[in-house]
């Protein structure tokens, strides 16, 4: 389950389904869109390596690494 900050500062909830939509949806996208997701992504990952919060576990990191290696090779 993913927990997503919204524009107004609330949480909303997706589930691994809504995740896997969300997914092949980025994929259709323009490359200029998937850069920017990727550029987005890369910060969090430095704000989290840098951080280090308690609950971001070992298997976190690299669902994170995965994910980012995955989408510099598009």
């Amino acid at each position: 389950m993913l927990i997503e900050m919204g524009q107004t500062g609330t949480r909303t909830s997706h589930s691994k389904a809504a995740l896997s939509l969300s997914t092949a949806d980025n994929e259709k996208k323009p490359p200029s869109e998937r850069t920017r997701l990727v550029e987005v992504l890369s910060e969090l990952h430095e704000l989290l390596e840098d951080y280090s919060p308690t609950w971001y576990t070992e298997e976190h990191h690299l669902r994170l690494e995965s994910a980012l290696h995955a989408k510099k090779k598009h």
